[in-house]
């Protein structure tokens, strides 16, 4: 009877192992499709010169037939707005008085590295100075 125990006792450690094992390798294989996943980003830092008050901004991919982008406003105090954005080529605009978009520049995004774009008002243009 004592042998029936000790073999029911060591089946269930051996079948905890093994499901241990199993949730081990479940584990590690979900992580490493998850790493595999990551998207091709970029970051993109707006800034605005002292002094030059900049109207609505639109961020999107500079293709022929895109979508409009993400639009949105820079900070006044000089200090960075920081965009994500997909890998490629981009285009930054800016929304002229009469609420057509103006392109102020177009620029390369690459893959987790940082695009730093400072705008300026050079007589009625608005003008960027990229730093990648």
């Amino acid at each position: 009877m004592r042998w029936l125990l000790r073999l029911r006792v060591m089946l269930s450690e051996k079948t905890i192992n093994s499901l241990e094992s199993c949730a081990r390798a479940a584990a590690l294989s979900l992580a490493w499709v998850l790493a595999g996943c990551g998207d091709d980003v970029g970051e993109v830092a707006v800034k605005v010169a002292s002094g030059f008050t900049v109207p609505s901004l639109t961020l999107g991919p500079d293709k022929f037939l895109s979508s409009e982008g993400d639009r949105f406003k820079a900070k006044d105090d000089g200090s960075p707005t920081v965009l994500r954005q997909t890998a490629g080529p981009v285009r930054l605009q800016y929304e002229r008085v009469n609420g057509g978009l103006v392109t102020a520049c177009s620029f390369n995004v690459r893959k987790n590295r940082v695009v730093t774009v400072t705008l300026r008002a050079v007589g009625r243009e608005v003008k960027c100075d990229i730093m990648q």
